[in-house]
């Protein structure tokens, strides 16, 4: 008989960072941010080789007593583990992320975090469809 609870036993996968690098420029009073992250995909008791999406959520938060997310984005980064190998790493390299220059006293307050977000992309604002026109109907 099975626990209702997932235990360690019942991993399919373990993803986890190994290095994380950021580079910041400053355009026209927008502020660019590059984040580079490395990791890697570990088998786990019930992992078996293939395709793994890796969900990275990428975020810039303005901390404080009030914390504010700035900016997030959220991508799936496919890995491809062979039939021969119990790990592989992945590499992402995520360029988007661009918001209005912060004034100098409040920049220091800005983080950049990067996280495995397993919620996802269902988390993410689906655009607005239009409202539909109404069609008239013949008798």
């Amino acid at each position: 008989m099975r626990p209702e609870q997932a235990t360690a036993g019942d991993l399919r996968y373990q993803l986890s960072f190994g290095q994380t690098a950021r580079e910041c420029r400053v355009q026209d009073g927008t502020m660019y941010i590059k984040v580079g992250v490395q990791g890697r995909v570990i088998l786990g008791p019930f992992g078996r080789p293939g395709s793994v999406d890796v969900p990275l959520r990428y975020a810039v938060v303005r901390e404080g007593p009030e914390p504010r997310t700035i900016i997030t984005k959220f991508k799936r980064v496919g890995a491809t583990i062979a039939a021969d190998q119990s790990h592989v790493q992945f590499v992402d390299i995520e360029e988007g992320l661009a918001f209005p220059l912060p004034p100098a006293a409040e920049l220091s307050s800005y983080v950049v975090y990067v996280g495995f977000d397993e919620m996802g992309d269902r988390n993410e604002r689906k655009p607005e469809r239009p409202a539909r026109k109404p069609v008239a109907r013949q008798q």
